[in-house]
């Protein structure tokens, strides 16, 4: 605190009006300012002076200078208080505006964890527990099996190679594995279902699919009410795009839209 800002905060605080915390900050900066000190100490033995008069009946000034000198007194109080609140309220309002963007990063960085975690087990390549079944005869041996119903999306030109159990670090999931014939060569997705009730997974809801990345790997993520889809494939977005079936083909696990 400055001397300046202290002068402002004076009468408030010889009048007890000042909250708690700024008292301390007050009483802080008189206890290292001697010249500060010696000036609330002049005021307050004015104020006291002025205070015993009244109460022995003495009035100090005539009615109408003492109702003025009242006034403009209770007016520069209120001035310095609003300014005051306002300057607390500011600063209120920035640990507010840090609090969101920490709490914002920290998802984000929650996001990516999973991210992360779905590229890596997808690298690996683990054996699968089923080939090449259609669609619907993995849908129906994955039931059972999780706590969830496990929807096989109908990417255009690709072919289900199998499926087996893994998790997502504390998330038991289904993985698909997709072959994705280019010209350019082979490409393999893996496609990873798992169930997230308490929204631990920040991604969006069906059409809004979240695109991120990790070691080279795009990593398509979206949401059906408590399933959590989280695609993995080298392809870049426009070949991901084009992979999307249109929204009336299976609309309870088409991502329509990417965010960043």
């Amino acid at each position: 605190m400055h001397c300046s800002e202290l002068e402002t905060l004076t009468y408030a605080y010889l009048d007890g009006e000042l909250l708690d915390a700024e008292k301390v900050v007050v009483e802080g900066h008189l206890a290292t300012c001697e010249q500060c000190r010696a000036r609330v100490e002049a005021e307050r033995r004015t104020l006291t002076l002025i205070r015993a008069r009244a109460r022995e009946g003495q009035p100090v000034a005539p009615d109408g200078l003492r109702s003025r000198l009242g006034q403009s007194l209770a007016a520069h109080r209120r001035v310095t208080r609003r300014r005051h609140v306002a300057r607390w309220s500011a600063a209120a309002a920035g640990l507010a505006v840090c609090a969101v963007a920490a709490q914002h990063g920290y998802r984000r960085f929650e996001r990516q964890l999973y991210v992360d975690d779905v590229v890596s087990r997808h690298a690996r390549q683990f054996p699968l527990e089923i080939e090449r079944p259609s669609a619907a005869q993995l849908e129906a041996w994955f039931g059972g099996k999780l706590d969830h119903r496990v929807a096989v999306p109908r990417f255009v030109n690709t072919v289900t190679a199998g499926g087996r159990l893994l998790n997502v670090r504390d998330h038991q999931a289904a993985y698909i594995r997709f072959d994705a014939p280019r010209p350019s060569g082979d490409h393999h997705m893996g496609l990873f279902v798992y169930g997230d009730k308490p929204g631990d997974v920040d991604v969006g809801a069906v059409g809004e699919a979240d695109l991120g990345q990790s070691n080279g790997y795009n990593v398509v993520s979206w949401r059906d009410g408590d399933v959590v889809y989280q695609l993995v494939t080298d392809l870049d977005e426009g070949d991901i795009r084009q992979l999307m079936p249109a929204p009336t083909a299976a609309p309870a696990v088409t991502p329509v839209s990417f965010e960043h």
